[in-house]
């Protein structure tokens, strides 16, 4: 089974103003320098309104934030990386452990 990449999708309102998730855009970003990434994984866009499904379904609605990486299978071990687990589903949820976890399992550079 593939890991799964849930993302904030862009230009979402929030109090009458329009953003995009810095934080998403940066993991898309690394799918974009390597599609051969990108042909792993499945990434879902997620509204930015709360409960964002079906990520809150899967993990619980304390593990709704975004990106938030859920692993196809318990997970490689990578140094620094916390895989952490919730309703039986493994995931890796910040932003850089995401980028440096996706680089160690499928052999592209590390960021810097």
């Amino acid at each position: 089974m593939k890991d799964t990449l849930f993302v904030l999708r862009p230009d979402f309102d929030d109090r009458g103003t329009t953003y995009f998730c810095p934080f998403s855009a940066q993991v898309i970003g690394f799918l974009t320098y390597y599609p051969q990434v990108r042909e792993t994984v499945n990434v879902v866009e997620l509204d930015f309104a709360k409960p964002r499904e079906p990520l809150a379904g899967l993990l619980g609605t304390a593990h709704q934030a975004a990106p938030m990486l859920v692993l196809g299978g318990p997970g490689v071990p990578v140094p620094g990386i916390t895989i952490s687990e919730a309703n039986g589903h493994a995931f890796v949820e910040r932003t850089g452990e995401i980028l440096r976890y996706l680089a160690a399992t499928r052999s592209v550079a590390f960021p810097h």
